[in-house]
């Protein structure tokens, strides 16, 4: 039997419903703030390969206005693919409702106020599971899993980014998702371990030059070489590994060069100014994007790790970021149809059983080619 998905929001959400409507049983709900819309996202998702029999339902819905617990009550699942602004109001609605909650996450504050919810609702008979997308989401959990392949880990490290196959100036880079998250990346101060203590660090901090040699076939210019640097995109989880006895860990975020001189003399009252002058380039099947990202785990002398090249496709017109990060938490959500999460609020790495963990990686790695 399937279940009953409402998707809010149609950027990343689009790729959400189209991972969900891949099981004809399953039966989805497109929401946007604009019906036509959420009506055009319907048509799109009917003429993508392999979704000719499926149940799409295009609804309005606007966040922040009204009381949700009444619509959330017709489904199964409620996955929040809207900014993380909404995601507290909106899993908190899910737990009246008496229904599944999952989203994207992002934020380490809103994730933070989402798990004060346990004390609220500490007999809550849902699960509700933030942070889902690529990262925070993904990367985590193949972290998790490649610590429990080692026995234990010492350190973690996770390089991460979405890229533009063909980058471009002043920025070298393309807006693969909404402006609010890039402002977070910006701006916001990202919580590491080091000696095994939580420490906060200051956006762009621990700057790297580097060269990925799978990347050196999209930019002749850069040939490859990157700049890395640390951000807050691993959300809350440096406080589980740190409980789990880690005692260096970081979330690099992976962009071509020219990024960081550009973006770190912007002052924040600037930045949506310097956005929408200098990243009006689309994503599209002339300017496509690639995601790449690599989990690196140490346990004493021994090493792990895993990565990840996603392109843009030109069958759906999916973006790389909304197949990374919407597909993932397609994954999830089904999983939490499926009784497979601990009831409450938990993040990823700690929503799941070992045996869990796994299957998500194996059923992620079906639809993305992680190796």
């Amino acid at each position: 039997m399937g279940s009953r998905y409402l998707v809010l929001g149609t950027g990343v959400g689009k790729a959400v419903a189209y991972a969900l409507l891949k099981n004809p049983k399953n039966f989805v709900a497109i929401a946007d703030i604009d019906l036509k819309t959420a009506t055009d996202t319907q048509r799109a998702l009917y003429k993508m390969p392999g979704l000719s029999n499926c149940s799409c339902l295009p609804i309005e819905f606007k966040a922040g206005n009204t009381d949700h617990v009444a619509l959330f009550n017709y489904f199964d699942i409620i996955i929040s693919a809207l900014p993380a602004k909404y995601n507290l109001e909106l899993a908190e609605a899910a737990i009246k409702a008496n229904v599944h909650f999952c989203d994207l996450g992002g934020v380490v504050e809103v994730t933070t106020q989402m798990l004060e919810l346990n004390k609220k609702y500490p007999n809550t008979s849902v699960s509700v599971v933030p942070d889902c997308g690529l990262m925070p989401g993904l990367g985590i959990v193949i972290a998790k899993k490649l610590m429990q392949d080692l026995g234990g880990a010492d350190s973690i490290e996770i390089l991460v980014g979405g890229l533009p196959q063909k980058p471009q100036l002043p920025t070298h880079y393309q807006l693969v998702f909404n402006s609010e998250g890039l402002r977070h990346v910006c701006y916001d101060p990202a919580p590491i371990l080091s000696e095994g203590e939580v420490k906060l660090v200051k956006p762009f901090h621990d700057y790297r030059l580097s060269n990925i040699p799978e990347l050196r076939r999209f930019s002749k210019k850069f040939n490859g070489n990157i700049e890395s640097f640390v951000t807050a995109g691993a959300s809350l989880a440096a406080n589980s590994f740190r409980d789990w006895g880690v005692r260096y860990f970081t979330e690099r975020t992976v962009r071509w060069p020219g990024f960081v001189d550009f973006f770190k003399n912007i002052t924040e009252d600037k930045f949506e100014q310097a956005v929408k002058k200098h990243l009006t380039i689309p994503v599209d099947t002339e300017n496509p994007d690639m995601v790449w990202m690599q989990v690196m785990v140490q346990s004493g002398l021994r090493e792990k790790s895993m990565s990840l090249l996603d392109l843009f496709d030109t069958e759906t017109n999916l973006t790389a970021m909304q197949r990374t990060t919407g597909f993932t938490t397609a994954v999830i959500a089904e999983m939490m149809a499926e009784g497979k999460t601990k009831t409450g609020v938990n993040t990823p790495e700690n929503a799941f059983n070992h045996l869990s963990i796994n299957e998500i990686i194996d059923k992620v790695g079906n639809l993305l080619a992680l190796k």
